[in-house]
């Protein structure tokens, strides 16, 4: 494949993407038919499924790819100093403010909590990782309090999404950052 057609294909993906983001905004996933999509996006059935299954398809890669940019952020969080995970939190949120619309979506129960039930999990791995010697005691005990903690966050981002976003990126990661090192701190006492 060269390079013509690789920007073709990241193109006509883009379409279907962008096209099953704003019918998702209108409806649920499950009323969504390819040939709705086809139309919304301007493309053919047969393109469709040069590319994809069914819809859902489109939006599973839809989800992959926003784990993905959530994961690289992670990957940069640095479990030392005092302001170790600032950085990073204010990174993705500056992300979801910039594709609001894809959030509500994926958050939201529009579609279902897989999305922010992976997004949990997969943050939960990468602390467990990043940080064993945060938290004393077993990791079992560990895995509830940063269940707590995402969980939070989680809710926090999406009332931040789901209001009018007043609050700037940079306050978001500063109040989910302060309220997580509380946490850990009273359990550590």
């Amino acid at each position: 494949m060269n390079k013509k057609d690789n920007q073709r294909t990241r193109l006509t993906k883009m379409l279907f993407r962008n096209s099953l983001i704003s019918l998702m905004q209108k409806k649920s996933i499950y009323q969504i038919t390819v040939t709705e999509l086809c139309d919304a996006s301007e493309m053919n059935r047969s393109t469709f499924y040069k590319y994809y299954g069914n819809v859902r398809d489109v939006l599973t890669e839809i989800e992959e790819e926003t784990l993905q940019q959530g994961k690289k952020c992670m990957q940069e969080i640095e479990v030392s100093g005092i302001n170790y995970a600032i950085q990073p939190l204010y990174r993705l949120l500056c992300y979801i403010k910039e594709n609001k619309e894809l959030y509500l979506l994926l958050l939201n129960n529009s579609t279902d909590d897989n999305f922010s039930s992976v997004m949990m999990q997969n943050t939960i791995d990468f602390l467990k990782y990043k940080s064993q010697n945060i938290l004393p005691g077993s990791n079992n005990f560990s895995d509830y309090i940063f269940q707590y903690i995402l969980s939070g966050c989680i809710h926090v981002i999406r009332s931040w999404i789901n209001s009018s976003m007043t609050e700037s990126p940079e306050e978001i990661a500063q109040l989910i950052y302060n309220a997580s090192i509380s946490v850990i701190e009273t359990y550590k006492e």
